[in-house]
């Protein structure tokens, strides 16, 4: 395509590409050799529904128009782009967090409490490992005592409701953790 920045060049080769596409692959019976893949080996995602994040999607739109141009997309920050949470999902949650109970959480933080205490005293001379290591110990107890089994809850309804696909569960539960 070349260094152009010329819009009409690149969609020019976008529709030549795919009008090759659909006089050869699309007529065969066998699968064609291009395909997308949605995951890779380790079942990580590849790719993500852009429709969710408006103003991302309309910065890559302006980036393709531009012919990647990299100054529009220089970089992405985590937690910059964000899905909104529709008002029926928040409420669902809300009813979700409001039949636990405290004879749920106490044991939680008795572990919690104790892992602290744990790696106090493991770490008693180096503060900062022995509050890094604290906080992501912390972070797998919630994940897993908590967090995993309050969205296991939610899950079926999300996808029941069509509130949203795995993206957002996972998402949902990173931001709870």
């Amino acid at each position: 395509m070349g260094e152009s920045k010329n819009p009409l060049l690149f969609m020019k080769e976008v529709t030549k590409y795919f009008m090759d596409f659909l006089e050869t692959d699309f007529h065969k019976k066998r699968t064609p050799k291009r395909s997308l893949v949605l995951k890779n080996p380790n079942n990580l995602l590849l790719w993500l529904n852009l429709n969710k994040y408006e103003w991302f999607r309309s910065l890559v739109l302006k980036s393709i128009v531009n012919c990647f141009d990299k100054e529009i997309l220089n970089t992405v920050s985590k937690g910059v782009y964000r899905a909104t949470i529709p008002n029926n999902l928040l409420e669902l949650i809300q009813l979700q967090l409001s039949k636990i109970s405290n004879k749920q959480i106490l044991p939680l933080l008795n572990l919690i409490s104790e892992t602290i205490e744990n790696t106090g005293i493991l770490y008693k001379k180096e503060y900062d490992q022995a509050l890094n290591i604290s906080l992501e110990s912390i972070r797998e107890i919630l994940k897993s005592e908590f967090v995993s089994l309050f969205m296991e809850k939610l899950e079926k309804p999300i996808e029941n409701l069509n509130l949203g696909d795995e993206n957002d569960i996972f998402l949902i539960e990173e931001e709870l953790v």
